[in-house]
């Protein structure tokens, strides 16, 4: 957390952060959507799919372990536009994001999966995130690649 508070004050980095952040949202987008359509498809949830073996729980928590370490910068951009400037709320942030992922993720998966509407609003939150980085990250980064007087 500390290295990210330090990266914050990078210039141009929170503009990359929020662009990075878009680029997940669509990602999401497309999950979101994507699963939706098997789920119509299909006609059963995800908490349905599982036969009593546990493969689709394993499953599950295997792509949610991988989403999460492969968005972790992500998740650190995000926290870092709640937190601004303030260190102490950025290492809170990502200590609790941490721990909800590693003790909730199966918890969060079964509500998402039995409450679709959930995805779409934290993926409504995460556009405002990342609106919100491009916006203010746009100031140093106009600047870092020279066009300073637009």
């Amino acid at each position: 957390a500390v290295i990210a508070s330090y990266l914050i004050s990078i210039p141009g980095i929170l503009f990359i952060g929020g662009l990075l952040l878009s680029w997940v949202c669509w990602r999401f987008f497309l999950e979101i959507r994507e699963q939706q359509a098997e789920d119509d498809e299909a006609g059963v949830g995800l908490e349905e799919d599982d036969n009593g073996s546990g493969k689709s729980l394993w499953s599950a928590l295997v792509t949610i372990t991988i989403a999460d370490v492969s968005m972790s910068i992500d998740n650190v951009f995000a926290v870092a536009a709640i937190a601004r400037e303030d260190t102490s709320l950025l290492v809170f942030g990502l200590s609790l994001a941490i721990v909800f992922m590693a003790f909730f993720a199966t918890i969060i998966m079964k509500v998402m999966t039995k409450y679709p509407w959930l995805c779409w609003a934290g993926l409504v939150f995460l556009v405002y995130l990342s609106f919100e980085l491009l916006l203010d990250g746009w100031p140093s980064f106009k600047l870092l690649i020279g066009l300073g007087g637009i």
